[in-house]
């Protein structure tokens, strides 16, 4: 097994040495001791692989009715490369977290008593969050749940198992909850980028900074921290392009040849990952035959919804070979994707043709423009990624739009959906396209224009939602476009049963999984009949049989007179479909506009290493080998210095005092005090204006509302109606918008640009507050930005639905609230990555990062105390003392 895996292993340049070995004798669990080897000149870890177990065990999540997964006996040796297949929706990922420890109740009597007799009744447990678990996983013999550290789970979604902005610290967090020793922490660091191919990657260096590829190997770098005898993998390629696969699987396969554990792999596309694995074990479900006969067998009399009964199977078990040679096993209506090397001829995919298709080439259409560019520039806030676009698409073509992650095909695609403004130039609609419509450019039509037009299926399916209920979804876009309510349930039932979700009608579309929730978006979509459809990543996450079910759909709409763009990594839909090809290529410019360079060609190529770039391009130094300098905390470097719980303390007690007497005396000494102060720690005053502009915008204000309403008193300057200024008011109104000065600036400064992560290091080392409750919400507030995206993505989605033309004001509480369960779905599932790192178990927490006080961090604090105190104090001395104002 060893030499298979050194032979599918992926080199790496460089030699990758770590300059120091772990120190075994630091490992907090017994159970993971590490066995220290050298190979080829490297430091390597050994670790003890772990087995893992399912006893009778299910899982029924809280919002369903049915088990996820149920009565699974399954059983993964210590060291094996486990390839766990089956259908969409069958509860892989279930099986993992259930693996990982992170759902269900304590079950493990009950479990042990029910794998002593296979009539024994296995007892139902319910966990805090609702959920229902029956029978047991164990890890070493152990519940999964104690087995602390000895699985890594690495989920297919990079972003979601990004916690903090600092590469570095994402890998540490793991190790950190472990309480491994601060040193070793370092070092399982360093250990695990080498490991993953990020050697040289700056541990300051930003997230926001790495392409998916990197991303999602920074994820399994984070899990290897741990040094887990498991390593359990869901889908961790299903969101990369071709480049980003070979990156992942290498790294996995290094790190399994050096470190021997045991691997659980999910995933429709096991092609690249064939030759790491070496058991094959494909799910399915029992019958109803033997549902039935199984009922009868215990003698359970009470009628039941056998459906809901049915048991997890282990239709095959095997090494590749055993399995995927075998031909009594229908691998089409299980939905599996056999891998190349096991392909037979029946089992390629070719150019789909049938009876009642157009004449018509796929990838030339009827030669009808639908939709035009004329010499487009597409980017985002008014910065071209690319320019002088110029293509057509016809009705009864099919168009490919392919590339690299991050280069900008979905940005194209919703340029021409008229749901993002072109930088420059324009997208046309043909004039068959905008009859009766506002205009000739998807951007000036009207929501349910749009929609009865072209139609997007997005990314993300959870940005589509918009109704409770799977039915409700599929019946809002002809409802939208004029259809009566019983035209519309009759087409959005069809279209439910034909992409097999008739079922879930009543369910709220949040509750399906993710292929499932896929298959409802692009259904969704179809329901309005447009002649336009841009469907981004259609297939993403199907297996065999509903990605064949889509993909014949996709090409039935060639029948219509319907223009196809599907945004897509998938090659086998290319070849399916017999799509125009447009690829996307990130290119240099002399000009240092345009990044992205696009090139219609008709058939997907591999470029070649040996070709010489063209004079447009420039040649980039490896991302590894890029220097990022380090952000500093404050523009100040005295400020930089201090610990983040002093620099907010400062800021509080410079300010907080000055409430106590509005009058324009203590105002003024304060101000004066702290413009000087700050230019002696390097912020100069037009600095300090610029970096607290907010309070400069406010203060006017505020002093104009107090001049014109304040107390009034003295001689009188001007009365109007409600409206009396007088002496009295003025000099309140000079004191409020001083006081507001002196009281937001120090604030300001004092908070500007710390480091949330030190912020959260130096509340839980120097305030002692709970870990749980400060990371717990440093990782919700890096959730701000994400959901920033997610608010610009769920406008486009509702103008692409019809939805766009509603009253602001109206419109604006249904889109907070599908923005509220969006941010409730990615803090579960951001909860779910730190809990598989460990985060919030009984363990002590260590910290990498030691969070120190100086002597000028108490300076500092005694410095901010005295500014207030001296205003005050010359306030009284000026007479002007007024508390709280009078």
């Amino acid at each position: 097994m060893q030499g298979k895996q050194a032979k599918a292993a992926v080199s790496r340049k460089g030699d990758g040495s770590l300059q120091h070995a772990v120190d075994a004798d630091s490992a907090i669990d017994q159970a993971a001791l590490q066995d220290r080897k050298h190979v080829d000149g490297k430091s390597s870890t050994k670790v003890q692989p772990a087995s893992v177990s399912f006893k009778k065990w299910g899982y029924r999540h809280a919002s369903r009715r049915h088990f996820a997964v149920r009565g699974l006996n399954l059983d993964i040796r210590p060291g094996e490369h486990v390839l766990l297949l089956g259908a969409s929706g069958i509860g892989k990922s279930t099986i993992l977290e259930g693996a990982s420890g992170l759902l269900g109740g304590d079950t493990t009597e009950t479990a042990n008593q029910a794998g002593q007799n296979e009539t024994n009744q296995v007892v139902a447990v319910e966990d805090s969050e609702g959920g229902v678990t029956e029978g047991g996983v164990f890890v070493d013999g152990i519940p999964a749940a104690a087995a602390h550290g000895r699985v890594g789970l690495v989920l297919q979604d990079p972003d979601a198992q990004t916690i903090f902005e600092r590469l570095g610290d994402n890998v540490a967090f793991g190790p950190e909850n472990m309480g491994v020793p601060r040193p070793e922490i370092w070092e399982r660091v360093k250990q695990s980028l080498a490991a993953v191919g990020l050697e040289g990657l700056q541990l300051h260096r930003s997230t926001m900074h790495l392409s998916g590829g990197q991303m999602q190997r920074l994820a399994l770098a984070g899990a290897l921290a741990m040094q887990p005898g498991a390593l359990l993998l869901d889908e961790p390629t299903a969101n990369l392009d071709p480049e980003g696969v070979e990156q992942v699987v290498g790294a996995v396969s290094e790190v399994l040849h050096d470190t021997e554990a045991t691997m659980l792999l999910v995933e429709h596309r096991a092609g690249p990952w064939i030759d790491l694995i070496d058991r094959v074990i494909v799910l399915g479900l029992e019958s109803e035959d033997q549902v039935k006969a199984r009922v009868t067998q215990v003698g359970d009399d009470v009628e039941i919804d056998h459906s809901g009964f049915r048991r997890t199977i282990v239709v095959a078990d095997g090494t590749p070979d055993e399995v995927f040679e075998n031909r009594d096993l229908d691998f089409a209506a299980l939905g599996i994707w056999l891998p190349d090397k096991y392909r037979r001829q029946e089992d390629e995919i070719h150019r789909i043709h049938t009876d009642d298709e157009p004449a018509s080439d796929p990838a030339i259409g009827d030669g009808k423009t639908l939709l035009s560019t004329n010499d487009l520039a597409i980017g985002r806030n008014g910065k071209a990624i690319a320019e002088h676009i110029n293509l057509s698409f016809a009705a009864e073509q099919i168009t490919a739009l392919v590339g690299r992650n991050g280069v900008g095909k979905s940005t194209l695609s919703l340029t021409l959906a008229g749901l993002l403004e072109p930088v420059a130039g324009s997208v046309e609609a043909s004039p068959e396209l905008t009859e009766g419509a506002s205009g000739n450019s998807p951007m000036d039509w009207k929501s349910t224009e749009l929609a009865a037009r072209i139609s997007y299926v997005f990314q993300n399916p959870e940005h589509q939602f918009a109704r409770g209920s799977v039915l409700e979804e599929v019946m809002l876009g002809p409802m939208r476009t004029g259809a009566p309510e019983d035209e519309a349930k009759e087409k959005a039932m069809a279209l439910l049963r034909r992409f097999r979700l008739s079922q879930y009608a009543s369910v709220n579309p949040y509750t399906l999984s993710g292929g499932e929730k896929r298959r409802l978006t692009v259904a969704a979509s179809l329901a309005a009949a447009p002649r336009v459809i841009i469907l981004d990543e259609p297939t993403f996450g199907q297996d065999r049989r509903t990605w064949m079910q889509i993909v014949s759909l996709i090409h039935s709409l060639r029948g219509d007179g319907v223009s196809v763009i599907v945004v897509t990594h998938d090659r086998d839909l290319v070849t399916a479909l017999d799509a125009r090809v447009i690829e996307l290529q990130a290119r240099g410019d002399t000009e240092g506009v345009p990044s992205m360079h696009v090139s219609e060609n008709s058939e997907l190529t591999q470029p070649e290493d040996d070709v010489a770039p063209s004079d447009s391009e420039i040649t980039v130094t490896p991302v590894n080998e890029r220097d990022e300098k380090e952000r500093q905390s404050s523009r100040s470097p005295f400020l930089a210095s201090l610990n983040p719980t002093f620099r907010m303390l400062g800021g509080f007690i410079a300010a907080l005092p000055l409430i106590f007497s509005l009058d324009w005396v203590s105002a003024s000494v304060a101000l004066l005090i702290e413009f000087i102060l700050l230019s002696c720690i390097g912020l100069s005053p037009w600095r300090v204006i610029k970096s607290t502009w907010p309070v400069f915008i406010g203060a006017p204000g505020s002093a104009l509302a107090v001049l014109l309403y304040g107390k009034e008193g003295g001689r009188i300057w001007w009365h109007w109606a409600m409206i009396t200024v007088t002496d009295r008011s003025a000099v309140l109104a000079l004191a409020t918008g001083i006081r507001i000065l002196a009281v937001g600036i120090p604030a300001i400064i004092a908070v500007l640009g710390v480091e949330t992560t030190d912020l959260a290091d130096s509340f839980s080392q120097i305030l002692h507050l709970p870990d749980r409750f400060v990371y717990g919400g440093l990782a919700g507030m890096r959730l701000f930005s994400v959901l920033r995206d997610d608010w610009a993505a769920l406008t486009a989605s509702r103008r692409s639905r019809g939805l766009g033309d509603e009253n602001k004001v109206k419109a604006f509480f249904p889109q907070t609230f599908a923005l509220l369960v969006l941010s409730i779905r990615r803090s579960t599932t951001l909860a779910t990555a730190m809990e598989a790192r460990g985060f919030g178990g009984d363990t002590p927490r260590t910290h990498a990062r030691v969070s120190h006080v100086h002597p000028r961090d108490w300076a500092f604090v005694i410095v901010c105390a005295a500014v207030p105190m001296i205003s005050l104090i010359a306030s009284a001395f000026a007479g002007t003392f007024t508390f709280f104002g009078g």
